[in-house]
């Protein structure tokens, strides 16, 4: 299978395909709206998108455990900088920042002219109070939003400068962490945080994003462009998000004209993606996951892996194209990578795809493994090399882990495949380590830095580097990606690491799964590259036009 830009446009040829995503939301145009030719854009040029769930709390520091919240606060609010489509860190409020040479000190300095949706000024006051909310003793968001900002130092030298002082340099705080969103303090300052989450505000936000919120319900919300946004008007003159219980329904609201395209987070079935590609005038797009799939190995505590040289054998010996084509229908980008293709830390070259049979078996020999001459499993000093693939109850992943395990037998390796829920995955399993091999996923954000799953300092029980690997060299590359705030710096510590990755293979990564993103042919503009997360589709509307 060949690898497909994410931001290409194109009809699907095949009627098939299963998707693990986040959540579902897609393009919509009310009923009525189109011309006989539906390849036209709406005669009031409106866009409305179908999405699937409801909403809670409109507002960026409680919208990380709910999509729709993530959507509309996408749409309606603004951060320091924003997210380009292959990871990159852009302005957005403010310029890029400038940064100290010891790599703890931003400078940001704040368009001028900002306001609010109200017509408020917006000010370096504002996203003080921001970060003051989030760090407050009374917060009541989720702490791993909290948690990075604790010990942050905020100073506004004028209302147009903001100075963060990290209390270490850490690379990948723009990407992970100052694009959350601005509130703003005229509206919030008297609250508590319990008062902020009950606030009336969540239900009728005031931001700086792009789109107004005019109207909301349970079932729609109505935005506006906001004429004063800072990096332009945006094209289309209204935008719903019309709101449906589950994905099916959405997609016969898109079958029966009342929306115009549906975007899945989840699985869709092989039914309802051949009901897509049956829908005439419809762009289908697959953007790229920024989390990948991959078969855990425990380099530690389980004999079979300690070798290099046996890890590195189970990655030459997996056919990802084949497990792509298998259980994702195609709808996934096969790769070896542990920094995501398509973003800009990737280095392609060392992205080894094409199963090699040949010198999988030549490395398993070196270490002892010989195949039996009757079973044809691999056996070393009496004992036969057989495994337990452990994973959850996922369909999707079940299906992967049968499928590793199938190939696995073509180097005489035999694996059982073991199921259970995550939560029992993680706790009796992952964390305790103990496990042969493992089907899992990971996603470790929109900045490349693998420093939680594979750095040494997080082995153990207490730690996310559930391989248990160490490596000197990795670690020492992961420390200058992490600290070293130069882009060319990091691309290089990066570009290093995934040859280490190749020739260690600590774990084996199978895939990067996509969306499936469908919406009329009529509307120009969308483009969402690698998507770390789905609400990102929307980072550059204000393009979007028919």
């Amino acid at each position: 299978m060949s690898r497909r830009p994410s931001g290409s446009r194109r009809k699907l040829l095949v009627a098939a395909a299963l998707v693990i995503a986040l959540g579902g939301a897609g393009a919509a145009l009310v009923l009525g709206l189109y011309d006989e030719d539906s390849s036209l854009a709406p005669v009031d040029q409106s866009y409305v998108e179908g999405v699937a769930g409801t909403w809670k709390r409109i507002n960026p520091l409680f919208a990380s455990t709910n999509e729709v919240d993530q959507d509309l606060v996408q749409l309606v609010f603004a951060g320091l900088v924003r997210l380009g489509p292959t990871g990159e860190v852009l302005p957005d409020l403010a310029a890029l920042p400038q940064v100290s040479e010891d790599g703890e000190a931003y400078t940001f300095r704040l368009r001028r002219g900002l306001r609010w949706h109200d017509g408020e000024p917006l000010t370096s006051a504002d996203v003080a109070f921001t970060i003051a909310v989030l760090t407050s003793p009374d917060f009541k968001g989720e702490p791993s939003l909290a948690d990075p900002w604790l010990g942050v130092e905020v100073e506004t030298p004028d209302e147009l400068t903001v100075v963060l002082k990290l209390r270490q340099a850490y690379a990948p705080f723009l990407a992970r962490h100052a694009t959350l969103g601005i509130l703003p303090e005229h509206l919030l300052r008297n609250l508590s945080g319990p008062e902020l989450l009950e606030a009336p505000f969540n239900a009728a936000p005031v931001g700086a994003g792009p789109y107004v919120l005019k109207s909301l319900d349970s079932a729609e919300a109505v935005l506006e462009p906001y004429a004063e946004y800072h990096l332009g008007k945006p094209q289309i003159a209204r935008l719903r998000l019309r709101l449906y219980s589950d994905y099916p329904s959405a997609l016969r609201a898109l079958q029966q004209g009342e929306v115009a395209g549906v975007m899945f987070r989840e699985g869709i079935t092989d039914a309802q993606l051949a009901d897509l590609n049956a829908i005439k005038n419809l762009d289908i797009e697959h953007p790229q996951r920024g989390a990948y799939i991959l078969l855990y190995l425990n380099n530690d505590q389980a004999a079979f892996f300690q070798d290099e040289r046996v890890r590195r054998a189970i990655s030459l010996a997996l056919d990802r194209e084949q497990i792509v084509s298998r259980v994702y229908r195609g709808v996934a980008t096969p790769s070896s990578s542990a920094v995501p293709p398509q973003t800009w830390a990737y280095a392609g070259q060392y992205d080894l795809v094409e199963p090699r049979l040949e010198e999988a078996k030549q490395l398993l020999q070196e270490v002892g493994w010989i195949p039996h001459a009757t079973t044809g499993i691999l056996v070393r000093e009496g004992a036969e090399f057989r495994i337990t693939i452990r994973t959850d109850n996922d369909p999707l992943r079940v299906a992967v882990a049968n499928e590793v395990a199938r190939q696995l037998q073509q180097i005489g390796i035999r694996a059982t495949v073991a199921s259970t829920t995550f939560s029992v995955l993680r706790r009796d399993f992952l964390q305790e380590r103990k496990y042969d091999a493992a089907i899992a996923g990971w996603d470790q954000g929109p900045d490349p830095d693998p420093y939680f799953g594979w750095h040494s300092s997080q082995m153990g029980t207490a730690g996310l580097n559930l391989a248990n690997f160490a490596d000197v060299v990795a670690d020492s590359l992961i420390a200058r990606g992490r600290t070293d705030t130069d882009v060319e710096v990091r691309r290089d510590s990066y570009r290093q690491f995934q040859e280490v990755w190749q020739e260690l293979s600590p774990s084996v990564v199978i895939a990067y799964p996509r969306y499936t993103y469908a919406y009329p042919s009529a509307l120009k503009g969308p483009n969402p590259g690698v998507l770390f997360s789905a609400s990102l589709r929307f980072v550059d509307i204000h393009r979007w036009k028919y």
